[in-house]
């Protein structure tokens, strides 16, 4: 059976895909702004499209962090750049829930706010148990 932090660190990788690829998707200028950035737009405008492009390159960044946390990277798992960029993304990922559960978006507070506290909450339990 696996541990709690392999199903964290499967769980976690799996949202930060699903995450970069939506960002992806709104830096492409898919019609899911709704969904993103307070829910102003449907298609974002140029400066939103970049800062999305942007957020999907820290979703790859952080998939590797959990990765390498979780042992699944060779022998790092314990190497302090590895340790502090996993709590750094904890720090990252509440203030996102934070945001998003403040937001004027229904669907940031109804969708993205779990999601994104979900995914802390997988980030603790890697980052604690890497």
């Amino acid at each position: 059976m696996k541990s709690l932090s392999d199903w964290a660190a499967l769980v976690g990788s799996l949202l930060v895909i699903g995450l970069a690829i939506f960002q992806v998707l709104l830096a492409a200028g898919q019609p899911l702004g709704h969904v993103a950035f307070g829910g102003k737009f449907s298609v974002l405008p140029r400066r939103l499209r970049i800062a999305s492009g942007l957020s999907a390159l820290m979703f790859i960044l952080a998939l590797y962090f959990i990765l390498a946390r979780a042992g699944h990277l060779g022998d790092i798992r314990n190497a302090a750049p590895i340790r502090i960029g996993m709590w750094v993304f904890v720090g990252v990922f509440l203030l996102s829930a934070l945001a998003n559960a403040a937001s004027s978006s229904r669907w940031e507070r109804r969708c993205m706010a779990p999601l994104a506290l979900v995914l802390t909450t997988c980030c603790i339990v890697v980052a604690l148990h890497g």
